[in-house]
């Protein structure tokens, strides 16, 4: 599992993740590894990234990893990947994202055959997850969205956060982040609806609840990247203390995006250590 959260102040995007990649079958969690790379550069050189959740691996490779493919696409001279860089825009990478996902990988694998209690084959689909931000080419403000394969195997492209608008989108596991920012989580307008209280009426009650207001448009990007930081920290203690797998775990990678600075990594894990691979010369 994850906990994968992008925020957006005025001056930029954030993108954080944590390192946990948790194995299993359907008897359960069979071992979670704590070193995945969840956040990709999309474009050397452009101002757009991604953080993925959900499945982790596809033909015995990592998201992040086919990702760095589809970079190599985005950074190429193919007509129908290479991006424009004064006419791309988030969305479009966002569906380009989708296509090669969905159609070139996912749909090889799901979906799987699985048998029920009485040995009944049914169809499964693992679910799937990016949210992929940044800026499209002359706008001076961020925007995200998000391409999800749910678990019908159906794959869409959401606006989450509009160039216009500010905030936060966590996924994976948000619960921590969602009673932290909102006072309430899905679980409990769940609760409200099961209870008997109309839907509209409980989500008119739930969204007009007077919250401290943590994400400020007027952020520094500094203070946006520490908010990020302590808001993955917050949900790695909560899923420490909840019973079941550390499905939460450090490090903590972290990236922030801006008009003027690009795709600028913060915080980064290596299973390499820096100082024994130094860059090579410009060429």
């Amino acid at each position: 599992m994850t906990i994968a959260i992008v925020l957006k102040v005025g001056d930029g995007l954030v993108l954080g993740a944590d390192s946990a990649s948790t194995l299993g079958n359907q008897d359960g969690v069979v071992n979670v590894y704590f070193n995945a790379e969840k956040i990709i550069n999309l474009h050397k050189g452009l101002p757009i990234g991604a953080v993925t959740y959900g499945l982790g691996n596809i033909d015995r490779r990592s998201t992040t990893s086919l990702a760095k493919e589809l970079r190599e696409r985005f950074m190429g001279t193919d007509p129908k990947w290479a991006l424009d860089k004064a006419g791309y825009t988030v969305q479009q990478v966002a569906n380009q994202m989708k296509e090669f996902f969905r159609d070139e990988y996912y749909a090889k694998e799901y979906p799987q055959k699985v048998k029920d209690n009485h040995g009944n084959a049914k169809d499964v689909y693992a679910q799937m997850g990016f949210v992929v931000a940044g800026y499209s080419a002359g706008q001076r403000q961020g925007e995200a969205y998000t391409v999800e394969i749910d678990d019908k195997g159906v794959c869409t492209v959401s606006p989450v956060l509009a160039v216009n608008g500010y905030g936060a989108v966590a996924k994976g596991q948000p619960e921590a982040v969602l009673r932290l920012l909102n006072g309430w989580s899905p679980r409990v307008y769940e609760g409200m609806v099961a209870s008997g209280i109309d839907a509209k009426d409980a989500m008119k009650f739930l969204t007009g609840l007077q919250m401290e207001p943590l994400v400020q448009a007027y952020m520094p990007i500094q203070d946006g990247i520490d908010l990020v930081r302590y808001l993955i920290q917050v949900t790695e203690g909560f899923v420490r203390f909840t019973p079941g797998a550390p499905t939460v775990h450090e490090p903590v990678d972290l990236a922030a995006i801006t008009y003027h600075e690009g795709f600028r990594w913060v915080q980064r894990k290596h299973y390499y250590s820096p100082a024994l691979n130094p860059p090579p010369p410009s060429v």
